[in-house]
């Protein structure tokens, strides 16, 4: 008797060390040098690769700046979109799904759509400002990002 295993649709998903860039801009996934209080640092992009950590939690991700052990949330501050940070407490986990990803790819080999958990919002870019936010659509090159190991 033959049988079907299903494939975990997380088993695309590289982690460990990897590099976030953007399709559309073409830029990467980068801490910002701005800071948004004590607790939250922006979250830019930049044309030099910087490190992140992807580790699986279930069938969502957890996403941390490499270099800095800061965790990428999104925030329920919203001006043209949720805010996206950092978060700078290292003795304080966000547990309440702002911090926990959906990652399924895209219709582009080796591009993925990153949902936030909690608030179902993607991760976007556009060029008239360095900060990255998260809207709810995810159907355009601004809401793809290649994933690829360091």
């Amino acid at each position: 008797v033959c049988g079907l295993v299903p494939v975990s649709l997380t088993a695309s998903v590289p982690t460990g060390c990897v590099t976030i860039k953007n399709r559309h801009e073409g830029r990467f996934l980068a801490k910002s040098i701005s800071t948004h209080d004590r607790d939250r640092r922006h979250v830019s992009f930049s044309n030099d690769p910087q490190s992140w950590i992807i580790s699986a939690e279930g069938a969502n991700f957890r996403i941390r700046h490499k270099e800095l052990d800061e965790e990428l949330f999104e925030s329920q501050q919203s001006y043209n979109g949720n805010y996206v940070f950092l978060w700078m407490k290292k003795d304080l986990t966000i547990t309440d799904g702002g911090a926990s990803w959906n990652i399924t790819e895209s219709k582009f080999p080796r591009y993925f759509y990153i949902r936030n958990v909690k608030f179902n919002h993607c991760l976007y870019t556009r060029g008239t400002t360095d900060w990255v936010a998260a809207y709810e659509a995810c159907d355009t090159s601004n809401y793809e990002w290649k994933i690829v190991k360091c």
